[in-house]
């Protein structure tokens, strides 16, 4: 249940050019979050094209309003995920993914340090944050509900339980962030 918000240069691409970046987009984060790409996911997977105007002043770079955007703009990529749903080597995947996708898409060079006006953000909702359908959800959760990769099952269960240890250890509140778990997926489908 991944969301990508791209805020970008306004115009710096044409229509056909942002439904290839979806495609391409919404691709490389199922498979950061998930490890798969599925009906099921996608019918979950949310991106949003936010354009900010560089001649009205919408971008600034150095204190400067930027009269003069890159070929293809700037783009900056907010990726939401639910906490323990990708390791680092996955993120790290993710980070390269959305890259060549701006490269492939914009014919643009997008290899290091040649295009350091896109920045690609990782964002992890910690355990109780996620909502939706009238219930507090979590990665296991979600990751049962989108169908993932059942390799990814090991990282998350092992990251939950090391955040139960250290809540356990500092002595947490009840009602603290992430102390409650989610209801599994079983609890979600019996309720309905």
């Amino acid at each position: 249940m991944p969301l990508l918000r791209v805020t970008h240069t306004k115009g710096a691409f044409t229509d056909a050019e942002r439904d290839a970046l979806a495609e391409e987009f919404t691709h490389a984060i199922l498979i950061g979050e998930i490890g798969a790409d599925n009906e099921v996911a996608r019918s979950v997977a949310y991106l949003q094209f936010v354009e900010l105007d560089a001649a009205n002043g919408g971008w600034y770079v150095g204190g400067k309003r930027e009269a003069n955007p890159p070929k293809g703009g700037r783009m900056i990529l907010d990726v939401f995920y639910p906490v323990g749903a990708a390791d680092q080597s996955a993120k790290t995947e993710l980070h390269r993914a959305l890259s060549v996708a701006i490269g492939d898409v914009l014919g643009v060079d997008v290899s290091f340090p040649n295009r350091p006006q896109d920045w690609i953000f990782v964002h992890e909702i910690p355990e109780g944050n996620w909502g939706i359908s009238t219930r507090t959800v979590g990665v296991e959760t979600i990751h049962a509900f989108t169908q993932g990769d059942p390799a990814r099952v090991p990282f998350q269960q092992a990251l939950l339980a090391a955040q139960g240890r250290v809540r356990a250890e500092f002595d947490f509140p009840e009602g603290a962030p992430g102390e409650g778990r989610p209801s599994p997926l079983l609890e979600l489908e019996a309720a309905e």
